[in-house]
């Protein structure tokens, strides 16, 4: 009992603690980044890269942006995004460049005088190998005929015994042709009013190249050797009128292509 009272006197007398007193605050030393030697490679806990250099010693470098995952899905993004817009760029120029001039021959019912004209045309251009550089084609002006039709028997005879093969089906003109070929052949006076009459009906319904009426020509227009302004229709003469008719057409599909090949330098290359 003595003893517990002086243990309890001595604890009352003790100074009780002051509470303004400042203990000291521990610093927390941040740690060196961890190096690589000769024997150990130990991946540095910083964004750093370990090299180790002749001595032994590890070096570090600042770690390749593209290491990461995202930026490097955005390089090969945007290097592919350029590759596709080249080549898009390059194929468009290409398609350019590669189109072919395109012909059109145009009469009344396209059975006679324009798939001969088509025919005598494509025969000149595959003798001096020039295919793959033009389109052509044949049309009528009026659907006296059924769409679809071979030419008349006597053009194809008269035809054939120059080596020409008319292989043309008949059609109508369409208003696309104004759009789609460079040059459009009538055989006379009035096919040509027909077409630009045609043209203009055709204007007000659908966008049609301001250029069409500039595209229609008069075939006899590139006759070097006949004086006539027309091609005839042969339809109700006799065997002479088809003979008068290729001749005609010989004479100027000659020039024509002659032309054709002078001024665009895409058809000679």
């Amino acid at each position: 009992m003595a003893g517990a009272a002086a243990a309890s006197s001595a604890a009352c007398s003790s100074p009780a603690p002051n509470p303004t007193t400042r203990y000291p605050v521990r610093r927390r030393v941040p740690r060196p980044p961890l190096v690589a030697d000769s024997r150990h490679c130990t991946a540095s806990p910083f964004p750093t890269t370990i090299s180790i250099s002749s001595s032994g010693l590890g070096q570090a470098r600042p770690r390749d942006p593209f290491l990461n995952p995202r930026l490097r899905f955005a390089a090969a993004a945007a290097a592919a995004e350029g590759e596709m817009a080249a080549e898009a760029s390059a194929a468009a120029a290409e398609g350019a460049q590669a189109k072919p001039f395109s012909v059109l021959f145009v009469c009344l019912g396209n059975i006679c005088r324009s798939p001969a004209a088509e025919a005598v045309f494509r025969n000149l251009v595959s003798k001096r190998g020039l295919e793959s550089k033009f389109l052509i084609d044949s049309a009528g002006t009026i659907g006296y005929h059924e769409v679809g039709n071979k030419a008349d028997s006597r053009m194809r005879s008269a035809s054939k015994k120059r080596g020409i093969e008319v292989t043309s089906i008949s059609r109508p003109v369409k208003p696309s042709d104004f759009r789609d070929f460079d040059l459009i052949l009538a055989m006379d006076r009035q096919n040509y009013e027909d077409l630009l009459s045609s043209f203009e009906r055709w204007r007000h319904r659908e966008p049609l190249p301001d250029s069409g009426p500039k595209k229609v020509k008069l075939m006899c227009s590139y006759c070097k050797r006949h004086t006539e302004s027309e091609v005839p229709d042969p339809y109700y003469g006799g065997p002479q009128g088809f003979e008068k008719v290729l001749d005609l057409l010989e004479d100027a599909c000659e020039s024509l292509l002659d032309s054709i090949v002078a001024e665009n330098a895409s058809v000679s290359a």
